[in-house]
């Protein structure tokens, strides 16, 4: 025999009202509640701007339920201090490490590019060393040649290169015009001359490059 929808719906809902977790929940908010409502008598009563004694005497005529609870509120009070003040170290302790793990960095983040250019410190006493001793300037030359490459490469490393000049159009943002050149056979605005070369670290300028810019007519 089909039973009525009506009825179905009740059913349906009475399985719900019996769930056991939902039913536990309830019991608890319940209790809790109630809690709460048997310790407002003590807690307005601590709050009262009155000597200790008059307050403890007062306290004293609260019911054992009352008593119970207000006890009950005050575990809870505790539990959820320390809870609270436990959060409060770890935040603290957290910070403080943050702080030194940025203290170093900022205190050695030079070293890695330092480490880049020992190399090349080496290779300038050597050859150094050596044309002290000998009149070979083309060897001189080519091991300073060979210093300078490697010094490029350390900056590369970093992200550090040169900014492009002769031959390319002046922009103001990477290059700083000294003098001006009247060439025809340059186009108007180009460098013609590079006087001091610029860098740049990824996009941002670290030194502009010195040139020459063609101004025609």
């Amino acid at each position: 025999m089909a039973m009525p929808e009506d009825n179905q719906n009740e059913v349906v809902q009475e399985g719900e009202a019996r769930d056991p977790r939902a039913a536990d929940e309830a019991l608890h908010d319940r209790h809790d509640a109630e809690i709460a409502e048997a310790a407002k008598r003590g807690e307005l009563i601590a709050a009262e701007d009155l000597p200790p004694h008059q307050k403890a005497k007062k306290l004293r005529k609260l019911s054992d339920e009352e008593l119970v609870a207000l006890a009950e509120q005050a575990a809870k009070a505790e539990h959820w201090l320390d809870v609270a003040r436990r959060g409060q170290a770890e935040l603290d302790n957290t910070i403080k490490r943050l702080r030194r793990e940025q203290q170093d960095a900022a205190r050695y983040e030079g070293g890695a590019m330092a480490r880049d250019f020992l190399p090349v410190i080496d290779n300038l006493t050597r050859a150094l060393e050596v044309g002290a001793k000998a009149q070979d300037f083309e060897a001189l030359y080519a091991g300073v040649e060979l210093i300078r490459k490697m010094f490029i490469d350390a900056l590369a490393r970093r992200d550090v290169t040169p900014i492009a000049a002769v031959g390319t159009a002046f922009d103001p943002a990477f290059h700083e015009a000294l003098l001006t050149d009247s060439r025809a056979d340059v186009p108007d605005n180009v460098i013609t001359a590079e006087l001091e070369r610029g860098w740049k670290m990824h996009d941002r300028v670290l030194r502009a490059s010195k040139v020459r810019v063609n101004k025609r007519g």
